[in-house]
């Protein structure tokens, strides 16, 4: 039998599921140069095998710990995998924002977020097809809602000036759905880009536009 493996339903072990995750929560208290350690090989190996091949064996291999030792910090493979998602939010958010201030223009702006956002993940799932079934997990899923509020922001004062009649929001879902249709179908990281670019431009030319120009809905 597996060591904290195949917990079923039961209110018993529903009780012990929750114990080793409170305990988890303490432990990565005590020793987040640990937690961080599983973080990064996890994300090594997520990348490599995608979700699905992925073991909390696996995880514990690479971060050189047993699989006890683990689940003292993370109670599943699920809990690892969005703290990594999140852990990959935070960096692709703090790059954008780093890179923002030396790019004068809108769709300089707009096409530099978006490359950070999309393309390294486009490049890592052509280079490894096992990748694909991350993104579709929950975790990825929420993180375009974080990107999206992010392009809001870049796009709220053009959108505002514009008299466009569209708001921010409305701007940033068009790019994020249409940044999403794009990694399903671009075949390289640059025919990528030049979607992107693409989208960008006209996104940048309707906010340019007279307001004359106001959709009737």
């Amino acid at each position: 039998m597996t060591f904290y493996g195949n917990l079923s339903g039961s209110s018993g072990d529903d009780i012990f599921r929750e114990n080793v995750k409170i305990r988890g929560m303490n432990e990565s208290a005590k020793n987040p140069s640990k937690r961080q350690r599983v973080l990064d090989a996890a994300a090594r190996v997520f990348l490599r095998f995608g979700f699905v091949r992925t073991t909390m064996g696996d995880i514990a291999q690479a971060a050189g710990m047993s699989r006890p030792a683990l689940y003292l910090i993370f109670c599943s493979k699920e809990a690892v995998f969005e703290a990594v998602v999140a852990h990959w939010i935070e960096d692709s958010l703090a790059r954008i924002a780093a890179g923002l201030a030396s790019r004068p223009t809108l769709g300089e702006k707009l096409r530099f977020a978006c490359e950070v956002w999309c393309v390294e993940g486009l490049e890592r799932a052509l280079a490894n097809p096992d990748v694909r079934d991350m993104s579709g997990l929950p975790a990825v899923r929420k993180s375009y809602a974080r990107f999206e509020a992010c392009l809001t922001d870049i796009l709220g004062e053009a959108a505002e000036r514009s008299g466009l009649g569209v708001t921010a929001a409305d701007l940033a879902r068009v790019i994020v759905s249409a940044m999403q249709g794009f990694k399903q179908t671009a075949q390289s990281a640059e025919e990528m880009r030049r979607l992107i670019g693409v989208q960008i431009l006209a996104v940048e030319r309707a906010l340019a536009s007279p307001a004359a120009m106001t959709p009737e809905w």
